[in-house]
């Protein structure tokens, strides 16, 4: 019925050697590297778990055989810049990404080309992300760029890159 019955931790289980007793009926095993909800965003917070259907019938020890993995929660999100828009950048800027509305993170550009390098995780409430640059770039304040990807989910990690594109005469655009 989506009722906590046990809440408890692999340690806690583990030290009192003893078996966890549920009368009979269909549970579900919910396993998380974290007692907290998952954050819509946040950097560098990680959360793994898994969950796994099981029944307990009367009078039997039930014992789940198979080995449960846990997997990332969340979509891991980085963004880095190659050399030549780095070569470009006259100013500090920032790139914004966004999975779930009013929730987004921010990696700062600084303007001595140094650039906020940490993992973005962010709780996956729907499929699209969107990126957003805004920055100072071959003297032009606020040049903006804009990238919307379909497809989030669970398990990804989404480098993002700027790459600066030349075109087929070598002139940078």
């Amino acid at each position: 019925n989506d009722d906590v019955v046990v809440n408890t931790s692999y340690g806690a289980v583990t030290a009192s050697n003893e078996n966890i007793t549920l009368p009979a009926g269909d549970y579900t095993l919910i396993a998380c590297s974290s007692g907290d909800d998952v954050p819509v965003a946040a950097f560098e917070q990680p959360v793994y778990g898994v969950s796994h259907p099981f029944t307990i019938v009367a009078g039997e020890v039930t014992e789940i055989e198979e080995p449960l993995v846990c997997t990332l929660l969340q979509c891991k999100v980085t963004v880095a810049y190659n050399d030549d828009f780095l070569a470009a950048v006259t100013g500090a800027g920032k790139t914004t990404v966004e999975v779930t509305a009013g929730s987004p993170l921010e990696y700062v550009l600084n303007a001595n080309k140094t650039y906020d390098q940490s993992s973005g995780y962010f709780a996956v409430n729907g499929t699209t992300m969107t990126v957003n640059f805004k920055g100072h770039i071959n003297g032009n304040e606020g040049v903006t760029m804009s990238k919307s990807f379909q497809g989030i989910a669970p398990k990804q990690w989404r480098q993002i890159k700027f790459i600066q594109k030349k075109n087929e005469q070598g002139q940078a655009t």
